[in-house]
């Protein structure tokens, strides 16, 4: 009887150990694996991408898509906020189809809106102050070079050509226009009428590939080399006024903020950060006949590691007017981001500059990333 209590004891001591250290693995491996924190987890999210096809005729720029190639094509995901699922889902739909040639890059967007209205008429104007549907290019995906695009519902363009993005206290180029640009605008509805109810307007577009050439080689795409490309849609809450529509405001007589609803959300109010725009894959396949799957690269998913040191050390420079050569200073939750056994993270700074280098063991992959924000690798 003795034995078998001190047996009893003996297993109890047992499972008590083997429960303290499971815990105590479980404590480590949390600590070693945090989950990341709520601003990288925001930029972090996988862009969407999109397989675009060439076109089996030619296309009208009329505004009435009604071509076959058009009728393969498929549609996008539903325009999400830009912030992505942390706010409300968007109150219209928006939805783009893309296709392709020897030429041009082929768009298509259709917005839904129950009011459709814009009055901004020239040129260049900041086409955004009115509801507006804009899209951003970078066809190098480099985070850099790219194309804004802007139109409201009365066929108003604001285009331009960033060298930097603007969070490099860089500047764009007001004065480049895409020349060869062929657009129409269908309204299903009517415009600048507060008496009814609209339903929707279109946007067809064919954009030459020489106009996306600029600061970059023939501009034409690499089946193997995906670009990168977002839309945007800007919404502001208004109402009927006098005979035409105004912008809601606050308790102070200022606009409500408007919405920004994306294609591929971002994770911040920015439009204006081109590793965060959505994949586009062309495909020498004709629309409509066998689909082509598109997968990140090993080394395309291994960007996001040195983004997340790029985000947290503008953080951290921010508030310490330094950069930090410790990933203990930018937060443990980065190490979730790859695997420490197969790749090595290292970061080296100065007050101004810093550069991070990931590596894998079998020095196949090494990239870098410097305070400048772009990811390059090392050949």
């Amino acid at each position: 009887m003795k034995f078998g209590k001190m047996k009893m004891k003996f297993n109890i001591i047992l499972l008590l150990t083997a429960g303290i250290l499971l815990s105590c693995n479980h404590s480590q491996e949390s600590k070693k694996m945090k989950p990341l924190q709520d601003d990288l987890k925001a930029l972090m999210q996988e862009p969407k991408s999109y397989v675009c096809y060439r076109t089996d005729g030619a296309l009208s720029i009329d505004g009435m898509p009604d071509e076959q190639s058009w009728n393969k094509a498929e549609w996008t995901d539903l325009f999400v906020d830009i912030e992505g699922d942390v706010k409300p889902k968007p109150a219209q739909n928006t939805r783009v189809k893309m296709l392709w040639d020897d030429d041009n890059l082929y768009i298509l967007a259709e917005l839904e809106e129950t009011n459709i209205w814009a009055y901004l008429e020239k040129h260049d104007e900041v086409v955004y102050y009115d509801n507006d549907f804009e899209i951003f290019i970078d066809p190098d995906n480099d985070a850099k070079n790219y194309f804004e695009y802007e139109v409201n519902a009365k066929g108003t363009v604001f285009d331009l050509f960033l060298p930097h993005p603007y969070r490099h206290s860089s500047f764009a180029l007001h004065n480049w226009d895409f020349k060869g640009i062929k657009q129409a605008i269908k309204i299903d509805g009517s415009l600048n009428d507060g008496s009814d109810k609209d339903l929707k307007w279109a946007v067809e577009l064919a954009i030459p590939f020489t106009d996306l050439s600029f600061g970059l080689d023939s501009g034409k795409p690499n089946v193997d080399k995906p670009w990168r490309i977002n839309f945007s849609r800007v919404e502001w809450d208004t109402k009927w006024e006098n005979g035409k529509y105004v912008k809601a405001t606050n308790a102070d007589g200022k606009p409500l903020p408007e919405h920004n609803w994306v294609w591929s959300p971002v994770g911040a109010i920015s439009m204006h950060m081109p590793e965060r725009y959505g994949y586009l894959k062309f495909s020498e396949k004709m629309v409509g006949s066998d689909k082509e799957t598109f997968s990140l690269s090993e080394t395309e998913k291994l960007k996001s590691v040195l983004w997340a040191v790029f985000y947290r050390e503008m953080k951290y420079s921010e508030k310490k007017k330094k950069f930090s050569d410790k990933i203990s200073d930018l937060g443990s939750d980065i190490k979730s981001l790859y695997d420490n056994k197969k790749y090595k993270l290292s970061i080296s700074a100065s007050d101004h500059t810093f550069e991070a280098t990931l590596i894998s063991s079998d020095k196949k992959i090494k990239l870098f990333i410097t305070q400048e924000g772009t990811v390059v690798q090392s050949l």
